[in-house]
């Protein structure tokens, strides 16, 4: 007895130890000369990946959003910057320019797939099924990790994926928190690139438009220059496909 009763306290003491949350996963940073359509301009490299629905939580593009994965690789000693105003994505109904995460946020929590999402959080107990792989999951896919088939990434940023829930009203404020979080930790940021770094961020788009193309200003002090990029899929293109 005292054998089994030292044993079943080294399991729990074991389960204790154990990580409730999935830990942080590598993220490799992308090149963008193996995106088809990249611009390579002697001081710097630019591509646009679009989102793509990884079959778990919240579908971004259901809920109104088109978001555009921008990298920019800096192979210079200047510093530039990419204004998001300065940002426009390209349609054959017209030219739009992106939502600010606040607006982002707005537009998905107004959806119908937010609602069901909170309802399927209710129904199991917890928001883990609701949550699901996030922006963050997807820059795993991007990336080279496999944030997608360990369902780790938004764990790792927003601890826990298990938040229990009981009723619709508190699945919707906690999941609202969630997206929010998704939205503002993985968004194109504005501050400079520095020299010899690699910026990887999102820019969210409408979803009604067919948007196919982005235009992009690259800003160094008084100087801009504009590109216009493809916006591609992770499958649609061979340097991404040795990674999945």
């Amino acid at each position: 007895m005292k054998r089994v009763f030292l044993l079943l306290t080294a399991v729990f003491m074991l389960a204790a130890c154990s990580p409730t949350d999935p830990l942080p996963q590598p993220r490799r940073v992308v090149d963008p000369t193996q995106v088809s359509g990249a611009v390579q301009a002697p001081d710097w490299d630019i591509a646009a990946l679009r989102y793509e629905y990884s079959g778990q939580g919240i579908d971004y593009r259901k809920a109104g959003l088109a978001p555009v994965f921008l990298v920019l690789r800096n192979k210079s000693s200047l510093t530039p910057r990419v204004l998001l105003d300065e940002v426009q994505g390209i349609s054959q109904n017209g030219t739009y320019l992106p939502y600010s995460v606040d607006e982002a946020e707005r537009l998905v929590t107004a959806s119908e797939a937010f609602k069901l999402n909170a309802k399927n959080a209710l129904k199991s107990g917890t928001l883990g099924a609701a949550i699901g792989a996030g922006l963050g999951a997807i820059i795993g896919s991007i990336t080279g990790g496999d944030a997608i088939a360990s369902g780790a990434a938004l764990g790792a940023g927003f601890g826990g994926m298990a938040l229990g829930v009981a009723s619709v009203p508190e699945a919707q404020r906690k999941l609202k928190k969630v997206i929010r979080k998704d939205l503002e930790q993985h968004a194109w940021k504005e501050t400079p690139v520095a020299p010899h770094m690699t910026r990887m961020g999102y820019v969210y788009l409408p979803r009604q438009e067919d948007i196919d193309r982005v235009r992009v200003s690259v800003r160094v002090e008084d100087r801009v220059r504009t590109y216009e990029l493809p916006v591609v899929g992770v499958r649609d293109q061979g340097g991404d496909r040795e990674r999945e």
